[in-house]
């Protein structure tokens, strides 16, 4: 399984100097010095320190993005501080688990600017608890950024306060999947199934108002929940539709479980999968069956790669985290995490020594084309809360291995804000 159960997060906990906390709410104190006079108005840093919240999914069907977006920051956290911390501050952080909970979620949120006084949020990680946040969100001073999930409803319209990187929002996902079927593999007669949450539903409606534009009718639309393992029904009354193309919008687990069952059920149809299904565990889970399928990406390169900077990540993950590593990781959520957090550091860095939120702020909105390494560039400005809009295709080989195809796809249109 994908999901990291609770021992595992128990186990996390051991290897890290997080404090997490869980069902309860109830974290472990961190050692935060408290605020200097010369800091005193500004919430969450002192001379020495900043103080960051990481909000995020550890436990419940979240929890491979969650421990992705925690695992990926630590590591970016505690390379920072090694080497000296940002404009002479080390970072200290807080995490706590929303449980892939809205009303946890919205509550830990609070939290972390309320008690915990915080200077900004890392996360969360699901799109379901964004999109419950939102109104939390467009009341709240605290600057958050979000790197993994991708619910359009943070960012149309912009949240000043909000940036996202990494993922492409699902309805331009959903577009540019539609364009992608439509346009490069040729085909006409697609299906969709797609889940009922907030994450499948912005993405399923988004893909069927582009066909819609483009002319083309879906031959059959099924939705799952997020907690199905048996698909006979949606893949039955799919194959009898005959679709050339079958597109997956799901979470990971669901994901490769209809394929798998699709293809024992003797569906012919090429499947196509939304970026979160693109774990490199998605072969091994699936099996034979899993050859040919393909998957929209918003990685730069494969975390399995034998690219320098997919390598050294990989490396210094299997070192920070064996235990996460033992599952095949690291794998996409961590990647986005990392990648998202060398953003929120580079934001950090340019806000210069006289650190405030509203120059932190600023210094996020001065990033043009900022690139990792791992992840896609990040472009944002004064009305302009979405990192990146682009994405990547990826395809299983016959061999079960992952192969990034020479294709850019995005929103057609679209345009910077």
């Amino acid at each position: 399984m994908l999901n990291l159960d609770a021992s595992r997060c128990c186990h996390l906990l051991k290897q890290t100097t997080i404090a997490f906390a869980f069902a309860s709410m109830v974290s472990v104190p961190l050692s935060i010095a408290t605020l200097s006079a010369s800091h005193a108005a500004e919430v969450g840093v002192t001379d020495k320190e900043i103080k960051i919240g990481i909000l995020g999914s550890l436990t419940g069907p979240a929890a491979i993005f969650g421990t992705g977006n925690l695992a990926g920051a630590t590591i970016a956290f505690e390379e920072i501080n090694a080497a000296g911390g940002v404009n002479g501050r080390k970072i200290e952080w807080i995490s706590l688990d929303d449980e892939s909970s809205p009303p946890k979620a919205i509550a830990a949120y609070k939290r972390l600017v309320d008690q915990e006084k915080v200077f900004a949020i890392f996360g969360p990680a699901a799109s379901a608890v964004g999109q419950a946040l939102v109104p939390t969100l467009n009341a709240s001073t605290t600057p958050t950024f979000v790197s993994i999930f991708s619910t359009p409803a943070v960012t149309e319209p912009p949240i000043p306060m909000l940036f996202r990187t990494g993922v492409m929002n699902d309805r331009q996902q959903g577009s540019a999947i539609a364009d992608y079927v439509v346009d490069s593999l040729g085909v006409k007669k697609i299906a969709l199934v797609s889940q009922s949450d907030e994450y499948g539903k912005r993405g399923g409606e988004a893909v069927v108002a582009r066909l819609a534009e483009r002319k083309v009718a879906l031959v059959s639309n099924e939705v799952f929940n997020i907690s199905d393992t048996d698909f006979t029904a949606q893949i039955s009354r799919t194959i009898q539709a005959a679709p050339d193309v079958l597109i997956v919008y799901g979470y990971p687990n669901p994901s490769a479980i209809i394929t798998r069952q699709a293809k024992q059920l003797g569906l012919k149809a090429k499947i196509m999968g939304a970026n979160s299904a693109g774990s490199r565990k998605y072969p091994e889970i699936v099996g034979e069956a899993a050859a040919g399928t393909q998957n929209i990406l918003s990685l730069k390169v494969l975390p399995e790669g034998d690219d320098p900077a997919a390598v050294k990540f990989r490396n210094t993950f299997e070192k920070r985290f064996p235990d996460l590593a033992r599952q095949g990781r690291p794998d996409l959520g961590d990647v986005l995490g990392y990648g998202g957090a060398l953003v929120f550091l580079e934001g950090l860095k340019r806000a210069g020594p006289e650190l405030t939120q509203t120059g932190f702020v600023k210094a996020l909105e001065s990033l043009k084309g900022f690139e990792t390494g791992l992840t896609l560039p990040t472009t944002f400005s004064a009305t302009e809360r979405e990192g990146n809009q682009s994405a990547k295709i990826v395809e299983i080989q016959s061999d079960l291995t992952r192969k990034l195809l020479p294709v850019v796809v995005q929103a057609k249109g679209e345009k910077p804000k």
